[in-house]
């Protein structure tokens, strides 16, 4: 293959429509919706800026293969790439950003269409450098509410029986998210459009009109119509067959995907026994970060309303509690406060902590009791 010569970044000063948001927030349905824009073709995820254009080179072959399973899985065009005066095309284009247009370029071309779009979450932390690349940048950016993206990332790993979830992890995620959208509003603040995935849910022909409002493209075509994901449209896997959640992503904007009592009660019980277990003071020291876990589990719950009743009543900071739910190894002298009560639209009227010599041969921790 030879020495492989990696692209420069380079600028491409054309209107780049970019659709990004955290894992699970909905970009799946948001990116279908506006690729039935008669104007807009708007291809799944290529991960492109995530990590494939470090791997762009001069060896248009390699760059090829790199990128063939893209549009076989991600696009309507799947043999795209299986053109010979493409890649004659492509051997002359010598940086990352005019690559990237020209093919999408290209497959918006084989569709009729005016403008291509991307979709692809882990662009979301890119944005940045990306704006860079494509000065005109337009970004739709979608939220949903935590707790239930939270849900949806637990249930999709629990489908492929897959049990590394981790709400602290996701938690830290979610804030990188936020902080890297703030960080692109402040230079780029007309070039954002965030919207909501409950608004979408609940009102998609009003959201998906602002969503064209915004990217400049006659938003007097949308009508019922938008509604109908077309099968076409689908990504299918390597093997392939058609993805399922894609195949049912439609029917996300006529049924309730939150009433899903298996998985909701499954969270819960990981969230309670995994998350709850843990106090302020226990540090974390993964990646040299040594502010303690559980900061992001208090703030992550307090943002959906919950309160820890005990710390509520008592007006007690978490970490200098005065009694103990854990005496370890049931050593009356080694104290933690690690069991929680958090309550949302009700308040208790007390809150007891059961006492050592009650409860230590029963359990090393002590019950936190709530009256109402």
């Amino acid at each position: 293959m030879g020495r492989l010569t990696p692209l420069k970044k380079g600028i491409v000063e054309r209107k780049g429509i970019f659709v990004v948001g955290a894992a699970r927030s909905g970009t799946t349905l948001l990116r279908l919706l506006i690729n039935n824009h008669p104007d807009i073709a708007c291809i799944g995820e290529t991960q492109f800026f995530h990590h494939n254009y470090l791997q762009l080179s001069n060896n248009q072959a390699y760059n090829l293969q790199l990128l063939d399973h893209i549009f076989k899985t991600e696009s309507e065009v799947p043999d795209l790439l299986n053109d010979l005066q493409l890649e004659k095309d492509l051997s002359n284009i010598k940086t990352v950003a005019g690559y990237f247009d020209f093919l999408l370029s290209t497959y918006s071309n084989k569709l009729g269409k005016k403008y291509w779009a991307e979709k692809s979450p882990s662009h979301v932390i890119r944005l940045n450098a990306i704006s860079k690349m494509f000065p005109d940048i337009k970004v739709v950016n979608i939220i949903r509410n935590p707790y239930f993206s939270a849900i949806s990332r637990f249930k999709k790993l629990k489908n492929s029986q897959i049990s590394n979830f981790s709400l602290i992890t996701y938690i830290k995620y979610i804030k990188r998210v936020e902080d890297e959208l703030v960080s692109f509003q402040s230079m780029n603040n007309n070039s954002l459009f965030t919207l909501r995935y409950e608004d979408l849910s609940s009102v998609p022909l009003g959201v998906i009109t602002k969503v064209f409002k915004f990217l400049e493209v006659d938003s007097s075509v949308v009508n019922s119509e938008f509604l109908k994901i077309s099968k076409k449209n689908i990504p299918v896997s390597s093997d392939g067959e058609e993805q399922e959640h894609h195949s049912r992503v439609g029917e996300k904007l006529t049924e309730s995907i939150y009433d899903i009592d298996e998985y909701f009660s499954a969270f819960q019980l990981y969230l309670f026994s995994t998350e709850l277990n843990n106090s302020i003071i226990f540090k974390d020291y993964i990646e040299n970060n040594k502010e303690s876990n559980f900061i992001y589990t208090n703030s992550f719950l307090n943002k959906l309303g919950f309160q820890s009743a005990y710390h509520q009543l008592r007006n007690e900071d978490f970490g200098n509690e005065e009694s103990a739910t854990l005496y370890h190894t049931k050593n009356k002298n080694k104290t933690y406060h690690i069991d929680y009560i958090y309550l949302k639209g009700i308040q208790a009227r007390s809150v007891e902590i059961g006492t050592f010599d009650d409860w230590i041969k029963l359990s090393d921790h002590a019950p936190v009791i709530a009256k109402f």
